[in-house]
């Protein structure tokens, strides 16, 4: 659709107006305008894109935000932590669209000449890249899955290899790389039989080069949620999480105090842990109430060098920490 008359161009003024300076979520705009919520979504986009809504992200104002930011970074021993103010009558989704505002300022920061990025899986990744756009030139860019896709029935829009050439596609003259195995194979032999085709081993070999790794963060809380289903009950592991693990990065458990789970996937197809961590810049991008105990156990684990997530997230992550310390 194109926004070309003055009906539109009204229609995306006022939905931005809505959103933007009268703080309605995009649910609450979609009952009011009778409009459905993925067209809120995309008129939003829309208006970025041409200019009727103009953003500029800087650091945030709020001491609040600033004292959480460096309590973070103080107690997980973090490079930065970026903590994303929201409106109180937010909803999950309309936080993903703030933070994926902020993550857009970061990767433009950090994307130079033969930078080398690596893309986890997932609903947050997904909506990053969807708003993403380089305002700069940047040459003999590599982009990188670091996890096989499941065999189940996930969303194609949330797999890592489908995030890639989606990232491939907003930087122009970019290195597309994929990781053609299913997550999780039964046996050892198989799994070095898949990764040592010319393909996987070219980006699995990238690994160990990457400037970038933008990693999602999961929670053992979401079971309910289709893509957590999807992802691990039709690989047949959703059984196997203990009353201990909190979430996981790359599809690799871990509790709230740091400790992983290496015996329950001994043969996923993708980045260890290990490895993540001797990655330069490992960004975690996440919200929501449910993934508050999954970030501090990724924080406790060493697996993030950036967290950017949203002020209340950030207040449970450090009101947790305080009555467990």
């Amino acid at each position: 659709m194109t926004y070309s008359n003055s009906k539109q161009i009204e229609r995306l003024i006022q939905v931005s107006e809505l959103y933007y300076k009268q703080s309605y979520s995009q649910k609450q705009i979609s009952e009011m305008l009778h409009i459905h919520r993925t067209e809120i979504s995309r008129i939003l986009k829309t208006a970025r894109k041409i200019g009727v809504v103009k953003i500029t992200v800087a650091p945030p104002t709020s001491k609040v935000n600033d004292q959480l930011a460096d309590f973070i970074c103080k107690n997980f021993n973090l490079e930065q932590a970026i903590i994303v103010p929201t409106a109180d009558s937010s909803d999950y989704q309309d936080d993903l669209e703030s933070i994926s505002v902020y993550t857009n300022n970061l990767l433009n920061e950090l994307i130079k000449d033969n930078s080398i990025i690596g893309m986890s899986w997932g609903e947050t990744l997904k909506k990053v890249i969807e708003n993403f756009f380089l305002s700069k030139k940047a040459e003999n860019v590599s982009i990188v899955p670091l996890i096989g896709s499941p065999m189940g029935k996930l969303d194609i829009s949330c797999q890592a290899n489908h995030l890639v050439h989606q990232m491939c596609n907003k930087i122009p003259n970019s290195n597309l790389f994929s990781l053609d195995s299913p997550v999780f194979i039964n046996s050892e032999k198989i799994m070095r039989e898949i990764l040592s085709t010319e393909t996987n081993r070219s980006t699995v070999q990238l690994w160990e080069k990457i400037n970038i790794a933008l990693v999602g963060i999961g929670s053992a809380k979401m079971v309910d949620n289709y893509n957590w289903r999807a992802f691990y009950k039709e690989e047949g592991s959703e059984g196997i999480y203990k009353d201990s693990m909190v979430g996981d990065v790359l599809s690799q458990s871990f509790s709230i105090n740091g400790d992983e789970y290496r015996e329950v996937y001994p043969n996923l197809v993708g980045a260890s842990l290990s490895q993540l961590r001797k990655m330069n810049t490992v960004i975690g991008v996440a919200a929501g109430d449910r993934k508050v105990e999954a970030i501090i156990g990724a924080l406790r684990d060493n697996l993030l060098d950036i967290l950017i997530t949203t002020d209340k997230v950030a207040r449970q992550i450090k009101h947790l920490s305080i009555s467990h310390m």
